[in-house]
């Protein structure tokens, strides 16, 4: 489970992000698979958080120097939240570094893309999931549940969706 602090937040730690590809990397390098999930407190809109590596991985599979773990169709982002916000690109940059992928949005079950909180008056998508490519090849279906009678139900002071993979 994921918290992330708001920026400028008594609980906001600089370091949050280095110190999850640290600890990503070790449970990687026991050849652990990665499932993040919970409140980011980051908006990504629709920036992409993976590098397109397909020519690379074609040249290098071809010089047989690697084995590519990217399926040949990646399904691409998408993001009913049109805004970018604080740590957003400490985020994308954490799941291109890590080799991880932002689920929401591009798993079966997320196609109309549902906003994850509403506050303030506001809509937005700042909970996520996020997982190994292991994880989103197995992954059949991400539901972002919205049901007025569970909205709020978990002692009615919570404006987050809960999400369902």
């Amino acid at each position: 489970m994921v918290y992330i602090a708001l920026v400028a937040s008594k609980h906001e730690n600089e370091f949050l992000f280095q110190n999850l590809v640290i600890n990503i990397g070790e449970i990687q390098t026991l050849g652990g698979i990665v499932l993040l999930g919970g409140d980011f407190n980051v908006r990504t809109a629709r920036l992409p958080n993976t590098i397109d590596t397909s020519n690379l991985c074609e040249l290098l599979q071809a010089l047989e120097l690697i084995e590519t773990k990217q399926p040949s169709v990646m399904a691409k982002r998408q993001n009913r939240d049109a805004n970018v916000g604080s740590w957003s690109h400490e985020l994308l940059d954490l799941c291109c570094d890590a080799g991880l992928l932002i689920l929401n949005g591009r798993t079966p079950g997320d196609e109309l893309r549902e906003f994850t909180c509403l506050a303030n008056g506001g809509h937005s998508t700042v909970d996520y999931i996020v997982g190994s490519l292991a994880i989103w090849q197995i992954a059949t279906h991400l539901e972002v549940i919205i049901d007025d009678t569970h909205y709020c139900a978990m002692g009615g002071d919570s404006d987050h969706m809960p999400l369902r993979l």
